[in-house]
């Protein structure tokens, strides 16, 4: 297999986020100084690659490939100098497609969360790999400058992530020979999967953003769903939410809005949302942003009630002849008053708390008398995940007098 020789390029940041001087260049050879060092083989057999005898290999969860990192020593502190992921595209990486698979890739957070920061445009290395540059901001450590090595073998999609924050000289040399003996076996069964970690950047302020997912749903379109909630301490209407798709140059490429489906947001509520790009992802989208717009609320609280106004019970999650989830249960008007156009909201959220679905229905009744109830029934035809848990709210309008 064809070693990786890489042009280890060291860009050492400031505490401003500017690089220092001129960088260090070291230009790897053919014979890496491995003496001394064990081969790690991943199970998987899909790669394998030298280090030292006290770096520690600990696999990290990813659902689209390997992800791993490598912890050593130096000192009194343990240090991850080498992280890297490894992805079967499923698909022949030619220099068109190698391309598009750069263009396409996001560095995923890393395992306490702590998001990636490019500094510099991608940069073509001598022997056919692609070096981003960047940097992650943390709490306690600091900032850590990076260097992120991408290159492709057969169908595989390799990112090799190297911490040279503060680095010695005899740390580099180490440094270079791994990387120098990283061997990728393209004819290992290791599944396909994606490329692309796709990033969000969110607003703060007035309205705020959580529980988010991304995913792409059977019939193609690209989905981003989760909560919002109304920080503003003032009851708002007529909620816009917008989405923009990015490329890794900070393009803006394509938009999708909807309105909130609360018609009253409360201060202090959350509310599920889901905005659907109908014709998929663009191919170089890396990034999304969420904006959101509102009023406050003056015309739609006239006759509105929340979900205070109702019960729900004798709920379950069944699936239907056609296989789709289906949310079923009786809605009560817990008010003295009749109401009208009552809409049921089913959201549902996976083990770890982000939304992957969110579908509203209308029950098949014009109106309820108090302490009426009917039956209704929300149906997901698309999720971005497993099931875990659902949220059902209601609300309704008091009806309108001839």
């Amino acid at each position: 297999m064809k070693t990786l020789l890489l042009l280890l390029i060291i860009g050492l940041l400031t505490a401003c986020g500017q690089q220092s001087a001129e960088p260090l260049v070291v230009i790897a050879t053919p014979d890496a100084l491995d003496a001394g060092f064990r081969t790690y083989q991943h199970e998987s057999g899909a790669f394998s690659l030298r280090i030292p005898p006290n770096w520690i290999p600990d696999e990290l969860p990813d659902d689209n490939g390997i992800r791993m990192q490598f912890t050593a020593v130096e000192g009194n502190e343990r240090v991850v100098r080498l992280s890297l992921t490894l992805v079967n595209t499923g698909q022949a990486l030619t220099p068109e497609a190698f391309i598009q698979a750069v263009n396409a890739y996001q560095p995923p957070a890393d395992v306490s969360a702590i998001p990636w920061e490019q500094v510099e445009a991608p940069a073509a290395m001598q022997d056919g790999s692609v070096r981003l540059t960047g940097y992650r901001e943390y709490p306690t450590l600091g900032r850590r400058s990076l260097n992120i090595f991408l290159q492709g073998n057969g169908t595989y999609f390799s990112a090799l992530e190297i911490d040279v924050t503060d680095i010695p000289q005899n740390i580099l040399n180490t440094l270079w020979a791994v990387v120098n003996t990283y061997e990728v076996n393209p004819d290992a069964p290791l599944n396909a999967g994606e490329v692309t970690q796709i990033g969000a950047t969110v607003g703060t302020g007035v309205v705020g953003f959580g529980s988010l997912s991304h995913w792409v749903d059977s019939d193609g379109g690209f989905n981003i769903t989760g909560e919002v909630t109304n920080n503003s301490g003032r009851d708002l209407e007529a909620v816009r939410l917008t989405a923009f798709l990015f490329d890794s140059d900070g393009n803006a490429l394509t938009e999708r809005a909807d309105v909130l489906v609360y018609d009253v947001f409360y201060a202090e509520e959350t509310a599920p949302f889901r905005l659907r790009f109908d014709t998929g992802r663009p191919t170089t989208a890396v990034r999304y942003e969420l904006h959101a717009a509102a009023r406050q609320a003056e015309f739609s609280l006239t006759g509105y009630f929340g979900r205070d106004s109702f019960l729900i019970g004798e709920d379950q999650a069944v699936y239907n002849t056609n296989n789709n989830l289906t949310i079923q249960g009786v809605v009560q008007n817990n008010t003295d008053a009749v109401v009208g156009t009552i809409k049921i909201t089913a959201t549902i959220y996976n083990d770890s708390g982000a939304v992957v679905g969110t579908e509203s229905t209308f029950i098949n009744r014009d109106s309820l008398i108090p302490q009426e109830a009917a039956p209704f029934e929300v149906v997901f035809y698309h999720l971005g995940g497993d099931a875990f848990r659902y949220v059902l709210t209601a609300q309704g309008y008091a009806p309108q007098t001839p």
